[in-house]
């Protein structure tokens, strides 16, 4: 399962690198603070009747795989894991995965390499058998509120 590769890069790419995550990291936060489903109330009044920001949510009334995650994502912040866990079930796991991924790439980055990543039909299905795992924990146990 080759679907990692490094490759050596300039000095200029390797800080677009940096400057990508910190933009990553400052629009996460950033929507902690500005809670995305205030935002979307105001512009439209008449699809938001879940007080969830998802739109398949309240378009179709399922819950999507990340559903709560905003919620989660400020409850993981503030370090109350329970909460997190709450609002979706895979948050505390998905957030720490994340966290190391951009951690991995910003040190990466230091020392001139970027990870590429390789598409196949083996990596697409363990990604989409990801995301139903996550999806299916979510509908039984995730709560919205």
């Amino acid at each position: 399962m080759n679907f990692l590769t490094l490759k050596k890069i300039s000095s200029p790419e390797a800080w677009k690198i940096r400057g990508f995550l910190l933009g990553f990291i400052i629009f996460g936060f950033l929507s902690t603070i500005f809670y995305p489903l205030d935002l979307l109330r105001n512009y439209f009044p008449g699809i938001f009747r879940y007080d969830s920001s998802c739109i398949m949510l309240n378009v179709f009334g399922i819950p999507c795989p990340f559903c709560g995650m905003s919620h989660a994502f400020s409850e993981f912040v503030n370090l109350d894991f329970s909460k997190s866990l709450y609002y979706n079930p895979s948050s505390v796991i998905f957030f720490s995965f994340l966290g190391i991924i951009c951690l991995s790439i910003f040190v990466l980055s230091l020392i001139n390499y970027k990870v590429t990543v390789t598409f196949n039909k083996r990596t697409f299905l363990i990604l989409m058998l990801v995301i139903l795992v996550i999806w299916i924990l979510n509908i039984y146990f995730g709560h919205r509120s």
